[in-house]
């Protein structure tokens, strides 16, 4: 099992990649084939990121995940940043800011994760007004399934 990151870690970590790119091991599957697990990659944080960016955020259960950006969205006075793994359902739970480390910028991964095309970006937005249209009640979950 993969142990959780603290928050001063997390804090260290956005720091560091505000400077200059990090250095981190993937481990897990649930971005192949463009990420596979094992891989190292480099995570550099920018002001701001685009749906369809791949991301490594802080998951509420500790976690450091690389996914890619669906969109935010305002909740309680501040934005909540949405992410799904390529190879998921559902999105992940939506995240504040500050869990943010920073958007993958390079290593051993597939080129198009860097260089998101225009399609991936495509398909990240549309996930994200599916994931909207549910939470308001007009959709059912099977529709977002359908297009996964």
């Amino acid at each position: 099992m993969i142990q959780p990151v603290s928050k001063q870690v997390v804090r260290a970590l956005r720091e560091l990649a505000a400077e200059a790119p990090v250095n981190l091991r993937v481990n897990g599957d649930c971005m192949t084939p463009l990420l596979e697990s094992g891989v190292m990659i480099q995570v550099i944080r920018q002001r701001f990121y685009w749906p369809g960016d791949p991301l490594v955020i802080h998951a509420a259960d500790g976690r450091l995940l690389g996914h890619r950006l669906l969109g935010f969205y305002p909740w309680a006075r501040r934005l909540r940043w949405l992410t799904q793994a390529d190879n998921a359902r559902w999105p992940d739970a939506a995240v504040p800011a500050e869990r943010i480390i920073g958007k993958i910028c390079g290593g051993q991964c597939a080129p198009t994760l860097v260089r998101v095309p225009p399609a991936h970006r495509a398909k990240a937005i549309l996930r994200f007004f599916l994931f909207i249209l549910i939470r308001l009640g007009t959709l059912h979950r099977c529709v977002l399934a359908r297009i996964s």
